[in-house]
């Protein structure tokens, strides 16, 4: 044994980097040397992730955790996004059981995910039916869990939850979701900036976060970037929300918050890049709501007419010819609704939009997804297009190819991306993609399209996607490609759009 601890520094690195997780653990506690040799191994960001398919949920969170956990790491936060019919708490808690309680676990439900399998390594997709009345047989259960597990040093992480109030009337508690976030920041950061450098939120299936949201974007700096799901099913364990007095308040989404570390020698910086892929247009013409009939809290009757017409619409023609309109089949079918929220502090009214997707018509009616429109609002149909779905997807790939260092004439690594100095240039290590659910192979044909962006100009590097109802995405740097009018809230809440984040570092020192 006292020949093993004479080994060389590099002999004992090239050994412990090969390690996985729970042995590096256990590695760097044997003594001093090995535990700075352990640092300096994990001296840099990164992401990993697993994706099992197995039918049985033990089976699948075992599978993730062993390739997500099949390298050196120190969970920092953790996601995992599981099947619609997967038991969501019985997978948080055994995940939480595997990695520890002081790492950040956000559990949520996925309609489908994209990610290297664990037992091919190769990327594949999967879509799961989100009929919630559909009949579960033993194939459909052939669903799946995806894991990421994240080490980001020079950052600080927490969760702080987005509440509303039980009694009535029943208020969404923003400007204290704000202060919070903005408390955490300084504490960590100082008071250079009280607002953070990336939120990932996950917002609750019952609440409609759209008007809230288009507060929050008025209200946070430009410079923090924002991703997530606005409508969903997650689990989360905290101590800010495990805290909560749910006789007095109801958590309506949690945000992952990532604050940049200034009170400490940190030897790297990491940045958040975001690409927002579209795929709508809109067409024929504006109507006004007149009236509306909710369907059992999940869908909305709509009665109106065309804007600066006098009699109600008729609305199953009106759709038959926007079906011989439009080119590609098949395709989806949306509303886009002019909307204005008033802050509670008195600020100005901040002017927004919702999608709904169109489900069935009846004569002068028309029916879609969801609630929330009223009387008197003023709606677009939009719809899915291939060459514009498309083009978006080109649009964020171009945008994420700039950063990407052109090759010298001998080998470069993947992942690197361009700089002023080769000796100190950004490197990507990890990335997440949230799509509606609505894309996917079964609109374009290949698993390929919506991750290209980062698969093709970061292969190797490890990348994970969700196909949710509501992506929503907002970049610190303003998209040219976005339709948004100056007077409206930016944040990108379009129906039928990809968002994709792009993590990178790069050496302070």
């Amino acid at each position: 044994m006292s020949n093993f601890y004479g080994v060389s520094d590099d002999i004992l690195t090239n050994i412990m980097s090969r390690l996985p997780a729970k042995p590096f653990a256990a590695a760097a506690c044997v003594n001093h040397s090995w535990n700075r040799i352990s640092d300096h191994i994990l001296s840099r960001p990164q992401l990993t992730s697993g994706l099992s398919l197995a039918e049985s949920p033990e089976i699948a969170v075992d599978e993730a955790l062993e390739m997500a956990l099949s390298k050196p790491i120190r969970p920092h936060f953790a996601i995992a996004f599981v099947g619609l019919h997967f038991p969501i708490e019985e997978i948080h808690n055994r995940i939480a059981s595997k990695i520890g309680a002081n790492t950040i676990l956000i559990t949520t439900a996925s309609l489908g995910t994209i990610d290297a399998d664990s037992i091919t390594n190769e990327l594949e997709e999967m879509k799961w039916e989100d009929d919630e009345d559909a009949v579960i047989t033993d194939d459909d259960m052939y669903l799946g869990v995806t894991l990421i597990i994240g080490f980001v040093p020079g950052l600080k992480i927490n969760v702080v939850p987005l509440l509303h109030t039980n009694t009535e009337p029943q208020m969404p508690m923003v400007d204290e979701f704000i202060s919070d976030v903005r408390d955490f920041t300084v504490l960590v950061a100082g008071n250079t900036n009280p607002d953070p450098v990336g939120i990932m939120l996950f917002g609750d299936h019952c609440r409609n976060l759209k008007p809230i949201l288009a507060e929050i974007d008025a209200k946070i700096s430009r410079e923090t970037v924002m991703i997530g799901d606005a409508h969903n099913y997650f689990v989360c364990t905290n101590a800010e929300v495990d805290n909560i007095d749910t006789t007095l308040y109801t958590v309506d989404a949690v945000a992952l918050v990532f604050a940049r570390d200034n009170l400490n020698n940190n030897e790297v910086e990491i940045k958040f890049h975001v690409g927002i892929s579209s795929g709508i247009i809109p067409i024929g013409p504006k109507i006004e709501i007149l009236d509306v009939l909710v369907h059992e809290g999940k869908t909305t009757w709509l009665f109106a007419r065309t804007q600066g017409e006098v009699w109600p619409l008729d609305a199953y023609n009106l759709i038959l010819s926007l079906h011989t309109l439009i080119i590609d089949k098949p395709y989806f079918l949306y509303i886009g609704v002019s909307k204005e929220t008033e802050p509670l502090d008195g600020g100005p009214s901040i002017k927004y939009r919702e999608f709904y997707e169109v489900i069935g018509t009846q004569q002068i009616m028309f029916s879609v997804a969801g609630t929330g429109i009223n009387p008197g609002d003023i709606c677009m149909f939009y719809h899915s297009d291939m060459d514009s779905a498309m083009g978006s997807s080109n649009d964020v790939y171009n945008r994420f190819h700039h950063l990407v260092e052109p090759p010298p004439r001998h080998h470069q690594a993947y992942g690197q991306l361009g700089s002023s100095s080769r000796t100190n240039r950004e490197k990507v290590f990890g990335g997440f993609m949230f799509a509606s659910s609505n894309r996917g192979d079964k609109y374009f044909g290949n698993s390929v399209t919506d991750c290209m962006p980062f698969y093709e100009n970061f292969p190797g590097v490890p990348f994970t996607g969700t196909f949710c109802f509501e992506p929503i995405g907002r970049s610190p740097v303003l998209e040219e490609e976005e339709e948004w009018q100056s007077d409206e809230n930016r944040f990108n809440m379009q129906a039928f759009n990809t968002i994709h984040l792009v993590m990178s570092y790069k050496k302070t020192a």
